[in-house]
């Protein structure tokens, strides 16, 4: 038997044999399933129409929870319009904690006569579709509401915004749902996109059928219903009924068609079918070989031309992919050498920040880019890494508050944002880079907000989508990681030469410092003088005042130093009540004009210390180099006698 004739025969057989199949079935069993399917069908709208309507409760909560915060911290009237004004909600309204309307926006109709209600309508009016409370005053909408609340957790009043259940309303449930869709409350019709006549008969039957729970005829209707929430309105979902007249006739004169069709269909495509197929069986072949730059010559227009010219756009999509594919993997390496490179030097905040900054940079096509700080103890975001920034009026080392610009809103918030610029929600600030398209997500760690990255306009022109943003997520949370990982390292290396007491450098960088510059000083051949400072009679302060006040004494007289001395000097807690002060390029006049000044300092105005007034002295000995030292222990031996001699002397001076 030839391929030709095997190619008509199983044509034939598959086509017959499900076509008489069918044809039984549609005969006998197609009215029953008519029935059943419109009654699923029913069934299916009702449960659309009420996922939509408790989706569109949930949607008013979120409205009703936005509203709330905004209006707690904010301007209450505006933040009313904004809510009603993006659309999310038709009514909102704020009012106080004794009950009085504070801000009022839109508006909702009465059930009984659909006309509008006179504003202000209380929050307690609207009811609530999330805690099964009804409305009052014959509103009808879909409500919802929320307390204010202080931080401290003080009541300021309440929060309530709504959706009217009108024609538009049940409109959009009908598209939804693909099906007629009734408002019913207590027995009335609110709102329905059916004749008023048949929506009223739906309405009488709408107690019936929510009782039930299964679709019911209705007149010539097919309909079933369930309430929209505990105390809202019942939805009434209905279609026309199937109706099967001359079915089976048509079944019959559809399958002799369809057969007759078949057997010349399958003959003549099995004869044009059976010619290019060894061409495509050895395409296929070469392909599989490797040879991608096979293709088939397009001779007609039919299905097997169609199947050549498919199999050729299939060979040059490979070739795009296996292209795409080198491409990727070229990318790959290129990240994961950046992300060696971030490895190998996750203590330097700049070069982490720059590559973080790259690697985004590349993964989603930007032009441009920036990663802003969070200033360490301040409400301020600083410019810490640009890319592409020349020309878009922004550089590193700008500072931006919270809440200012795109940039500050993400930080406060703690949400990313994606999309124009200039929309709601993305007015840059003045001091932002300019850009029209962008994407900002925050940099977060268990600590909360560390930084905000920001990718600006995609070189192809094209808007960022979904996709860019969830890459760009999932590579900050890594990123802020990392970042969390170099501040904190940078913490504990200030911690560790930090007095922890005064906030001076401590014993530890002080031995380091006066090395430093005594090597320096001595290179160069240049003075440097070394103060050693011991406060007087400081053990009498803890005894008769305990170490409460010594402390805050040591504070204060930390303060009083160090604004005696200038940046470039090292002020440092030597241990116990003492302190040292290091004064690259001073020579012995210089050091003793200091020493003078903090003398005077201390002794000119009484400590304030816990709600103690002490009067305190301080005595110091001076040593310089050369003329005391050329080597760290000998200036500080040098000092040390100086302040011994001071102290023999009577303290409060200094030598």
């Amino acid at each position: 038997m030839t391929l030709r004739l095997r190619l008509s025969l199983a044509f034939l057989l598959v086509v017959i044999v499900p076509l008489t199949v069918a044809a039984v079935v549609v005969g006998r069993g197609v009215p029953n399933a008519l029935d059943s399917a419109a009654r699923n069908r029913v069934l299916a709208s009702r449960a659309g129409a009420g996922a939509l309507v408790q989706a569109t409760c949930q949607r008013v909560r979120l409205a009703a929870e936005v509203l709330g915060r905004e209006a707690a911290v904010g301007d209450k009237l505006k933040a009313a319009q904004d809510i009603v004004g993006r659309g999310a909600v038709q009514y909102a309204v704020v009012t106080s904690a004794s009950g009085k309307v504070l801000a009022v926006a839109g508006g909702v109709a009465r059930g009984e006569s659909g006309g509008s209600l006179p504003n202000p309508i209380p929050p307690g009016a609207l009811g609530s579709c999330s805690r099964g409370i009804p409305a009052s005053l014959g509103i009808r909408a879909i409500a919802d509401s929320v307390d204010l609340r202080s931080t401290g957790g003080a009541g300021l009043g309440s929060a309530a915004v709504a959706i009217s259940l009108d024609f538009t309303f049940a409109t959009s449930l009908s598209r939804s749902a693909n099906a007629d869709v009734t408002l019913v409350s207590d027995g009335k019709v609110l709102a329905t996109t059916l004749a008023p006549t048949v929506a009223a008969k739906l309405a009488r039957s709408a107690k019936t059928l929510v009782g039930s729970g299964r679709a019911m005829n209705v007149g010539d209707r097919l309909a079933a219903a369930t309430p929209a929430g505990p105390g809202q309105a019942v939805l009434v979902v209905s279609v026309t009924r199937p109706g099967v007249d001359s079915l089976e006739l048509l079944v019959v004169a559809v399958l002799i068609t369809v057969l007759l069709l078949a057997a010349v269909i399958g003959w003549g495509l099995a004869r044009v079918t059976t010619r290019p197929l060894v061409e495509l069986s050895e395409a296929a072949e070469r392909v599989a070989g490797g040879d991608l730059e096979t293709r088939i010559a397009v001779t007609s227009d039919d299905e097997v031309g169609q199947l050549a010219t498919s199999f050729n756009d299939m060979t040059d999509r490979l070739r795009g992919y296996v292209g795409a594919l080198q491409s990727s993997r070229d990318e790959l390496r290129r990240n994961l050498a950046r992300l060696g490179d971030t490895l190998s030097s996750t203590h330097d905040l700049g070069r982490i920040l720059g590559v973080i900054l790259e690697t985004a940079v590349a993964e989603t096509r930007s032009s441009a880019g920036a990663i802003y700080v969070v200033a360490d103890g301040r409400d301020e975001l600083t410019l810490r890494a640009g890319h592409g920034l020349d020309s878009r009026g922004a550089r590193v080392g700008d500072v931006l508050g919270f809440g200012a610009g795109v940039t500050g809103a993400v930080a406060e918030s703690g949400e990313a944002v994606r999309g124009h610029v200039g929309a709601p929600g993305l007015v840059a600030a003045p001091d932002e880079p300019r850009s029209e398209e962008l994407i900002s997500v925050p940099l977060r760690t268990t600590g909360g907000i560390v930084g905000v990255l920001n990718l600006y306009d995609r070189v192809d022109g094209r808007p960022y989508d979904d996709g860019d943003l969830q890459t760009i997520r999932t590579f900050a949370s890594q990123a802020a990681v990392a970042l969390d990982n170099v501040l904190l390292h940078q913490e504990a290396q200030r911690l560790s030469v930090t007095d922890g007491l005064t906030g001076l450098r401590n014993y530890r960088y002080f031995q380091q410092a006066i090395s430093r510059e005594t090597e320096r000083a001595v290179r160069f051949a240049r003075p440097m003088g070394l103060l050693m400072l011991d406060l007087d009679h400081f053990k009498n302060v803890n005894d008769t005042h305990g170490h409460q006040v010594g402390d805050a004494v040591l504070i204060e007289i930390a303060e009083r130093v160090r604004a005696e001395v200038r940046e470039v000097d090292l002020v440092a807690r030597y241990g116990g009540e003492e302190f040292a002060v290091v004064l690259p390029e001073t020579d012995r006049g210089g050091a003793e004009h200091i020493a003078r000044r903090i003398c005077e300092r201390v002794r000119g105005r009484p400590l304030h210390a816990a709600g103690v007034e002490l009067r305190l002295t301080v005595s110091i000995g001076v040593a310089v180099l050369p003329d005391d030292g050329t080597t760290p222990s000998a200036l500080i031996r040098a000092a040390d006698d100086a302040l011994y001699r001071a102290k023999a002397a009577g303290r409060d001076r200094w030598l």
